[in-house]
């Protein structure tokens, strides 16, 4: 008993020489950082953005009469020019109808002509009175009546002509056929939902994307000075050129974002319906801008912040703004001031007040210091 007693007293001094200075993080063991002066600078305006390809035109080719299909003439994927023959339907039936109509046309167009000449013969017999005048106006009745139905039957012909003309389906835009829904021998309808085949137009095609509508002045203002560039590049692929040439008209309020569209000659075609793209829309060059590297800022609950280190070596917390991103910097709003050091790696470990120790401290030019 008297052996623990007197180990505990041993003890005590080093258990009150570990807690020390009373929480205060004296004891804490500085964390190594690598500082970046914050800087000022002209730099160009860039937004990189996602956007997602859409053709220019998209029409999906349905059948106007129900039959069977005879024959397709394109092949899956091809490209074809407006007005050449896509699907050809059986014309039989529609054929038939058709002459059925031209002879029922031919036989009211007979009788017409009939009744045309009894109107010209009882109309000189009425005036010297050889015939009655309900006659002569029993005459015309007919003649009105038969004029009707002829004007009944060509409209009727010309139904059939129309239906006949439709079993002959064609290219409506010029563009890029896609996969055939329907195989030959198939009986498609007019009510059928699910299109024969959809044709893009991809020369020119357009690319859609978002920005936030803080921006919107300066593009409308840009817009109107002139054509705004706008650059985009898909994934392992070739960087393209095109022209802004829509905003919408009114801002998602969900988002807080306004869409725009790109226009693109895509003339070699590497651009795809569907795809997404990195975008690059210049915005102009933002003068005397505070700079601090992208690797810098991180991102909280709250937004987006970065950590200083004050003249006592101590991790300060600021909050920042992001306007936007170039060559590896971040263009920012906040309470940085110029020359102030901005913790660029390191950031792990650090909190509001935590105590650091500087490995290197880039200036704005470019020198490096050992701390």
């Amino acid at each position: 008993m008297l052996r623990i007693a007197t180990c505990f007293l041993l003890f005590l001094p080093l258990l009150t020489a570990c807690s020390g200075d009373g929480g205060k993080g004296g004891g804490k063991i500085p964390a190594p950082v690598h500082v970046v002066r914050v800087a000022k600078g002209d730099v160009p305006m860039l937004l990189h953005l996602v956007g997602n390809v859409k053709a220019s035109a998209t029409v999906g080719v349905k059948p106007r009469v129900t039959g069977e299909i005879l024959k397709v003439h394109f092949e899956e994927g091809a490209f074809v020019r407006e007005g050449d023959p896509l699907i050809s339907i059986d014309p039989r039936p529609f054929e038939a109808t058709l002459k059925e109509r031209q002879g029922v046309l031919a036989k009211d167009q007979a009788q017409l002509n009939k009744a045309d000449d009894d109107m010209r013969r009882y109309g000189k017999l009425v005036g010297g009175g050889y015939v009655s005048r309900e006659a002569y106006d029993k005459t015309v009745t007919d003649r009105a009546a038969l004029v009707a139905t002829v004007q009944a039957d060509k409209a009727s012909v010309e139904s059939a002509e129309l239906d006949l003309s439709y079993c002959n389906i064609t290219a409506p835009i010029s563009g890029r056929v896609g996969a055939l829904n329907v195989d030959k021998g198939n009986m498609v309808k007019t009510t059928d939902t699910t299109p024969i085949v959809t044709l893009d137009t991809l020369t020119p095609i357009y690319v859609n994307f978002a920005v936030p509508e803080a921006h919107l002045p300066v593009i409308q203002e840009r817009m109107e000075a002139g054509e705004v560039p706008v650059s985009v590049r898909p994934t392992g692929g070739e960087e393209e050129t095109g022209v802004l040439t829509l905003v919408d008209n009114a801002v998602d309020t969900r988002t807080g974002t306004i869409r725009l569209r790109a226009t693109f000659a895509n003339e070699h075609r590497r651009l795809w319906p569907g795809q997404f793209v990195e975008v690059t829309l210049p915005l102009g060059i933002a003068v005397d801008s505070l700079l601090v590297p992208t690797r810098a800022v991180q991102a909280g609950r709250d937004g987006t912040y970065v950590y200083c280190v004050n003249d006592k070596n101590e991790a300060v917390f600021k909050k920042v703004a992001v306007k936007f991103e170039y060559g590896g910097k971040s263009v920012v709003e906040g309470s940085l001031t110029l020359g102030e050091k901005v913790v660029e790696e390191g950031q792990v470990r650090l909190a509001p007040g935590y105590p650091v120790q500087i490995v290197e401290d880039r200036t704005e030019d470019g020198k490096k210091s050992k701390g």
